[in-house]
């Protein structure tokens, strides 16, 4: 299964938004996942996900303890760039499994 960290400045309703939001585009793919929700400042000590989505000011090239890639989810509250968001999504999942 695979692991998704959705990080936001508080951890509560933000996160909440997107987590809706990435169960619908990870149904449409047939994509099986766990979504656990976290603060931006909990990013760097993060080991148990397979990818983490940001959705407030943080650096890409920012890393955590484990490597583990980010993307920004921002469009999917602002519905700015929403459909290659979801693409990237896919796809970044994708590769990740890939690699495993």
């Amino acid at each position: 299964m695979f692991r998704i960290t959705i990080a936001c400045g508080g951890g509560i309703f933000t996160t909440t938004v997107v987590t809706d939001q990435v169960k619908e585009i990870l149904k449409k793919a047939g994509i099986q996942a766990t979504i656990t929700p976290a603060k931006l400042t909990e990013i760097a000590g993060i080991s148990d996900a397979d990818l983490i989505i940001v959705t407030g000011k943080f650096g890409t090239d920012t890393k955590n303890i484990a490597n583990i890639p980010i993307i920004v989810g921002m469009p999917l509250l602002t519905g700015v760039g929403a459909d290659e968001f979801k693409v990237e999504l896919v796809e970044k999942i994708k590769e990740i499994q890939a690699s495993k």
